[in-house]
């Protein structure tokens, strides 16, 4: 596999130099159209699995040509969020001519060079989890890149297009809700994760819990964070033990409207009524809200907003890069829906 920092295509030149033999033995291997003596094959063949060469669908060779195709990625590709998401930057890419496709973050070495070899037009990423390396990556080798604001992304550099969404003061704006409604002794429930990783503090949501709390006065330390869990489950498990060790929330703050639901169910679980003796509250406005007992306060994120900077941004970097001399960047705000859980 190529563990070069450059995001170079491997070629059939770097194959046929790792092979010992020339570049028309190894397209005879490739294409399979002309007989190769089974040691060479055997090289080649080796050389192709050791470099990860994939050749690209849609040859990059040819200068000046588009798929028009971009590639979404983000964090949780079954929830629905990132699904009216999609849905909104379809419709209007499909007028711009291009089609969208949605990708989990596979979070493995070869992810990114195989984002690569399919040559999409532009990458648009939503995922905490997406490491800053590979963005740089990206971005280093000349394919237009929109980060959505989930984390800190000061450290990347180059031109692309960076959307703030509104998460850290909608955070914040989170914590000063359920501070005015007289509590004090707040819950941050975190995402759930495959690999049982949590947020940190370059997660925007996070960030904004810790710091408005802290403005406010309100203690922060580790008994105030559930993070680290790998299913609905376990989550939920944990709620009941913290409590049953003598953490008692009066404010639950769920990273997304998933979480937030969960922690309902949790609070309810152990003996707690909502809103008389815990409020709790979400992230994202997703449309099951308004559909649970009691139903959810959320803030709610301006997907059309988003939509339409991104695909302003993505027109800008595909077909006016060279005029571009700095990253692009764009704010947007998000909006507090009150319900009775709070």
């Amino acid at each position: 596999m190529n563990t070069k920092k450059g995001l170079r295509p491997i070629t059939r030149k770097d194959i046929a130099d790792e092979a010992g033999v020339t570049e028309t033995i190894v397209s005879y291997v490739i294409n399979g159209n002309r007989y190769v003596k089974e040691e060479k094959k055997r090289r080649v063949q080796e050389a192709i699995e050791k470099l990860g060469y994939r050749p690209n669908t849609m040859a990059r060779a040819l200068k000046g040509k588009k798929s028009n195709h971009l590639l979404l990625i983000a964090d949780d590709i079954k929830g629905e969020y990132f699904g009216k998401l999609i849905s909104e930057i379809d419709g209007l890419a499909y007028k711009e001519g291009y089609f969208v496709s949605l990708c989990a973050d596979h979070k493995d070495e070869d992810f990114v060079n195989r984002i690569y070899s399919k040559f999409f037009d532009g990458i648009i990423i939503g995922s905490a989890s997406f490491s800053l390396y590979d963005i740089q990556r990206l971005i280093d080798a000349g394919v237009p890149v929109v980060l959505l604001e989930i984390r800190d992304y000061q450290s990347i550099s180059g031109i692309y297009g960076l959307i703030n969404t509104g998460l850290y003061e909608g955070a914040r704006e989170c914590v000063r809700t359920l501070y005015r409604k007289g509590r004090r002794n707040l819950l941050f429930l975190d995402r759930i994760t495959v690999d049982g990783k949590g947020s940190d503090m370059d997660d925007w949501r996070l960030k904004g819990f810790i710091e408005e709390s802290t403005a406010l006065g309100l203690e922060t330390d580790e008994r105030h964070i559930l993070t680290g869990y790998r299913s609905e489950e376990e989550l939920v498990t944990a709620f009941a033990g913290h409590v049953a060790n003598g953490f008692v929330p009066d404010g639950v703050m769920g990273r997304n409207d998933h979480i937030a639901l969960l922690g309902l169910g949790a609070c309810r679980h152990v003996g707690y009524r909502v809103p008389e003796d815990v409020s709790v509250i979400g992230f994202d406005n997703s449309r099951f809200c308004k559909f649970s007992q009691p139903p959810l306060t959320t803030m709610s994120i301006d997907q059309r907003g988003i939509a339409k900077t991104v695909m302003r941004m993505m027109v800008s970097l595909i077909d006016h890069k060279s005029e571009q001399d700095t990253r692009l960047e764009a704010y947007l705000h998000t909006q507090l829906v009150i319900r009775e859980s709070v």
